[in-house]
């Protein structure tokens, strides 16, 4: 089993109160747990040393992110045809700490903070543009269709980053052959 109380850098009122802990027994394959946990991934590397860090293998760990993105996007676009904000609250935190897991690790590395998110943005190299800017508006008022289609749009600009990063590495590995 495991019990993990969640680092003081994810304690963001959107995500965890201080406290909390994370507390599962059951491990769903990567990357389910990010269903239940946000920043799973992260926060558990933190403590210890995970086997395959999901930023140091893109090509696997953003595709299967995005699964998740797509179920919560079909949840939330329900959701905000029936005009539920109130229930279109937690999926839209859900896929919002899905976003920001993949565009830090797009950019190799894990989310050490979400108390600090928006200067660690800033530092990131492969972001869309207004990024900060647009996230501010996301985290602020989350349970609104205009941040559910900011979010999408952020989701699709990552995408054209990603698929971007790919074939320069694979064109610069191409080249040193």
């Amino acid at each position: 089993m495991i019990v993990l109380r969640v680092p003081s850098e994810f304690l963001h009122p959107l995500f965890y109160r201080e406290g909390e802990t994370i507390e599962t027994t059951e491990f769903a394959p990567f990357p389910l747990m990010m269903k239940k946990f946000y920043f799973y991934y992260d926060i558990i590397a933190c403590k210890e040393n995970l086997e395959n860090e999901p930023w140091n293998d893109i090509e696997q760990s953003i595709p299967a992110v995005w699964q998740l993105w797509n179920e919560e996007k079909e949840k939330l676009d329900l959701l905000f045809q029936n005009r539920d904000r109130k229930a279109a609250r937690e999926p839209m935190i859900r896929a919002l700490s899905y976003f920001l897991a993949c565009l830090y690790w797009l950019n190799e590395t894990r989310v050490k903070s979400i108390v600090s998110w928006e200067r660690e943005v800033n530092t990131l190299q492969m972001k869309p543009v207004n990024c900060v800017e647009r996230l501010q508006f996301i985290f602020a008022k989350c349970d609104l269709y205009h941040s559910f289609i900011q979010l999408g749009e952020l989701f699709a600009e990552l995408t054209k980053l990603y698929y971007k990063n790919l074939a320069i590495k694979k064109k610069g590995l191409s080249h040193q052959s």
